[in-house]
């Protein structure tokens, strides 16, 4: 493999909290990092700093924040920037390796806030006691098929083809089946090849190989979320977004009132929710503001997202973020979009939701 390919490869592995996170269903059975295992930085797209350790907490009430290394927490960098107090507050911020990580501290009391995939968070708090809330949406979806095929412009032009899906038993995966579903394309069944009408899915590729695997010619067709799709195509232009699964989405969802589909929300300890009710909404108001300044900043984002560490160099975060979707809804006016997006997973994988939709006070208000 050269040294472009290789690259690729690491800076893929070095978010693939895209999948992992985004996705929140089955762990990817290669390990990689920065999100969840070690692997050495690349010097051409990550960071070479070590991850910021806990900022120790400062003395007197104090909201922990916990943001994950990558890009689902790149407007955190704003945040950690700008925000040490609310008030009478001080925000002590903690980077984390990933969701499995995050998990046990909000469980524990350790951390009050974090960023997680939608159905995780649902399923931990229906099978935790409403252990966590959600606050807000902040990352809608983002998943593309990839390919080199000029051929390809819609989703029933991949039938009889085999397609690479980054996130087994996850959000590209459950998604991706959905849609064609909807569209009338059957999908192989597993370990059959595509027939000439039907779709075969293909997760023998660990999610942070996708990309040098597309470039190399190893496969043709990929459904991937940011930063993969930014990665490939930014390394070889004849890589294109054939089919953005956020518009196929809107088209046979737009009865429903469901235009896109959440990916990554901000979740909290329900007694901090509780306890520090107005602080909380103070940190959410002081998040929006920084969705609105990353993605009107791309360059300056990125390079905060260098300053503090969180997985990326600069130029590359600077890229992923016209890409990456990052919105601000608060998780009243999300839910009926929430509930949608748990009532598909409902449709394949019932316990990746903890089973059922979660109740009313999973929102926070």
């Amino acid at each position: 493999m050269n040294r472009s390919l290789k690259s690729i490869v690491c800076i893929a592995a070095s978010a693939l909290l895209a999948v992992s996170v985004f996705a929140g269903g089955k762990k990817d059975k290669t390990p990689v990092r920065p999100e969840t295992d070690d692997l050495p930085a690349p010097a051409e797209a990550i960071s070479e700093t070590p991850a910021v350790p806990t900022v120790p907490e400062p003395a007197g009430s104090v909201l922990r924040v916990a943001a994950l290394n990558g890009p689902s927490s790149i407007p955190v960098a704003y945040l950690m920037e700008n925000v040490s107090d609310l008030g009478d507050t001080a925000v002590s911020f903690e980077i984390v390796a990933g969701a499995d990580v995050l998990l046990p501290k909000l469980l524990k009391g350790e951390v009050d806030i974090g960023i997680l995939p939608p159905n995780v968070a649902a399923k931990v708090f229906n099978k935790n006691n409403g252990a966590v809330v959600v606050g807000a949406v902040v990352g809608q979806g983002m998943l593309n098929l990839i390919t080199k095929d000029a051929q390809i412009a819609s989703l029933a032009d991949l039938k009889g083809k085999k397609v690479t899906v980054a996130g087994q038993g996850a959000t590209p995966e459950y998604l991706f089946r959905y849609l064609l579903e909807r569209n009338g394309i059957a999908v192989a069944p597993d370990g059959k090849a595509a027939g000439e009408n039907t779709v075969e899915l293909d997760f023998s590729i660990p999610a942070a190989e996708i990309a040098a695997a597309l470039l190399s010619g190893r496969i043709e067709y990929a459904v991937v979320p940011e930063p993969f799709a930014t990665v490939a195509v930014s390394k070889d232009p004849s890589v294109r977004r054939a089919v953005n699964l956020q518009t196929e989405y809107a088209a046979v969802e737009a009865a429903n009132g469901s235009l896109n589909y959440p990916m990554t929300v901000v979740v909290i300890r329900a007694a901090a929710a509780r306890d520090q009710a107005e602080t909380v909404r103070r940190f959410l108001e002081s998040y929006e503001a920084a969705i609105v300044w990353t993605n009107a900043n791309p360059a300056k984002a990125g390079v905060l997202v260098q300053k503090h560490s969180l997985g990326l160099l600069a130029p590359i975060a600077a890229k992923v973020i016209p890409n990456g979707a990052y919105v601000y809804q608060s998780a009243a006016d999300a839910r009926s979009e929430l509930e949608n997006l748990f009532t598909i997973f409902m449709s394949f994988a019932p316990e990746a939701v903890g089973g059922a939709l979660p109740a009313d006070d999973f929102y926070f208000r």
